[in-house]
């Protein structure tokens, strides 16, 4: 992997546009798309401020190494170790399963959490049973 491709996978996991990251960086509206298609490369100012950005470290954002911020201290359970160990004996293929699965786990608690009455928008002032054509020609 490469810095152009970093950067466009760091800007798609926040779901922006390159017009929209340029701006919030300052920068031109072309300024991501030329970062992004390798005709441009920033300067060591620029690289620091898309890593403070993006929370990332230099390393990570250079692809030097795939840590995004190894100076934060974490504190994971045991069970994170055991996790990170068993990984780590898993051949490429298998890590690639576990990372969908892991994405697919996510995916379905974030839809879980949307699904709660509390948080879902609400169009009236009061509950009501919203009935579709379909099950009402059923009925008759």
């Amino acid at each position: 992997m490469e810095f152009k491709e970093r950067l466009r996978s760091l800007r798609k996991e926040r779901k922006q546009t390159q017009g929209e990251l340029g701006r919030i960086l300052n920068y031109g509206y072309t300024a991501i798309s030329n970062y992004e298609s390798g005709r441009n490369e920033p300067s060591i100012t620029d690289l620091k401020k898309i890593a403070e950005y993006f929370n990332v470290s230099l390393d990570y954002l250079l692809c030097v190494n795939d840590v995004r911020n190894p100076y934060i201290e974490r504190d994971y359970p045991e069970q994170f170790n055991e996790f990170k160990n068993i990984y780590t004996m898993l051949d490429s293929s298998k890590k690639a399963m576990l990372e969908d699965f892991m994405h697919w786990l996510l995916d379905s608690q974030l839809k879980a959490v949307s699904s709660k009455p509390s948080e879902r928008l609400k169009v009236a002032q009061s509950q009501a049973a919203y009935k579709s054509k379909a099950s009402e020609k059923g009925k008759e």
